[in-house]
């Protein structure tokens, strides 16, 4: 057991080590050249991952804000919303018809909001 965590620590140590000199290398080559061009990365592009995630929080968000507005209880609203462009898409039932322009004012009230798009649609009262 000893002589595992002996050479997993060795290791990590050398690699540790081998990364530490990287950023010294690069300054004095850098300097070295001083008519090179030093070009930077420019940032990858965000993952779908994180794109997902981010679009899932600002959708998140919205649907607090239509949660605590008053007139909007018994409806069923989805809220699809893209964090980057600041679009939303409010879909499900609704109850009354004046409920849809409640829930689309208070969707544009939310910080970072730029559009509201309404595929709500009107519950049919009664059961038969």
């Amino acid at each position: 057991m000893n002589l595992r965590q002996l050479v997993i620590g060795g290791s990590l140590a050398a690699v540790v080590s081998a990364f530490a000199c990287v950023p010294a290398f690069a300054a004095e080559s850098a300097s070295a050249a001083p008519d090179a061009t030093v070009s930077t990365a420019t940032p990858a592009a965000p993952s779908k991952k994180s794109v997902r995630a981010a679009n899932r929080a600002f959708s998140r968000t919205v649907q607090k804000s239509l949660q605590k507005t008053k007139g909007l209880d018994q409806t069923t609203i989805a809220v699809f919303g893209n964090a980057k462009t600041g679009q939303v898409t409010l879909a499900g039932q609704i109850s009354s018809e004046d409920q849809e322009g409640v829930a689309v004012a208070a969707a544009k009230q939310v910080r970072g909001v730029t559009s509201v798009s309404s595929k709500l649609t009107l519950r049919e009262q009664g059961g038969g």
